[in-house]
């Protein structure tokens, strides 16, 4: 059953807030909003904290159009993938409450492919999910350049059964939420570094996950929860086993 974490509300200020802008970190709610700004809410178990903006330039607003826009794996940057397969990072700075300016993340074209659905950030690098459930990962050679992808050892992820919703990568596992609102993951049997091997799928909650309800604005993973945003901004968390 589903946990009303009580608090401020989220992404609820005004300017609109894609539902794949807003992203989980350590002990925050991070929210990319369509002008480009960058606010966090604190948040623990069962609260969440006022918004507090990290001033600096617009983020995916500007330059070729974004094609995906992600939270670097230690919550440090934001990685945007534009159409053509760039990598362009912002630092961030929870403390001193501050946005760095874009700088490029060299190497190959990411995520361009028409059939490439989705980048997750790993402790090595960049992983791509396609739409044949394939994961392509591009590794780090150092934190401002990556290499070619190589192909996971994995079952189709996401492919097959009721349509996929939400597909997230959490910790040593992929989750999936499909239209019935069933959460099913895939747990991690080897390293990204040794081919990232994933099992095939098992229910991770007994919950019925954003279906019903006011309808959600985003749905994210954090830590051992998924957390539904819905459109009055209220956060209802959903445990994982």
């Amino acid at each position: 059953m589903a946990q009303h974490w009580y608090g401020a509300p989220v992404a609820s200020s005004g300017v609109h807030v894609r539902h794949d802008r807003v992203f989980p970190a350590k002990n925050h709610i991070v929210v990319v909003n369509d002008n480009g700004e960058v606010w966090a809410h604190p948040v623990s178990p069962g609260s969440v904290g006022g918004a507090f903006q990290l001033p600096g330039p617009a983020v995916a607003v500007h330059g070729v159009p974004p094609k995906f826009v992600i939270l670097d794996k230690n919550h440090s940057r934001i990685l945007v993938i534009n159409a053509a397969g760039e990598v362009w990072a912002h630092d961030l700075d929870f403390n001193s409450h501050h946005t760095g300016n874009a700088y490029h993340v060299q190497g190959p074209a990411v995520g361009h492919a028409s059939h490439d659905l989705e980048i997750y950030a790993t402790k090595h690098g960049l992983a791509v999910r396609n739409a044949n459930g394939e994961i392509w990962v591009h590794h780090y050679v150092n934190r401002n350049a990556y290499g070619g992808a190589s192909k996971m050892n994995s079952p189709a992820i996401a492919v097959h059964g009721t349509p996929s919703r939400y597909v997230f990568k959490s910790h040593r596992r992929f989750i999936v939420v499909n239209t019935a609102g069933e959460v099913w993951a895939h747990q991690r049997t080897a390293g990204w570094d040794h081919g990232g091997n994933f099992a095939g799928a098992y229910k991770a909650s007994n919950d019925a996950v954003a279906v019903g309800g006011v309808p959600a604005k985003a749905v994210v993973p954090w830590k051992n929860y998924i957390l539904v945003i819905n459109q009055a901004g209220e956060v209802w968390a959903h445990t994982l086993h």
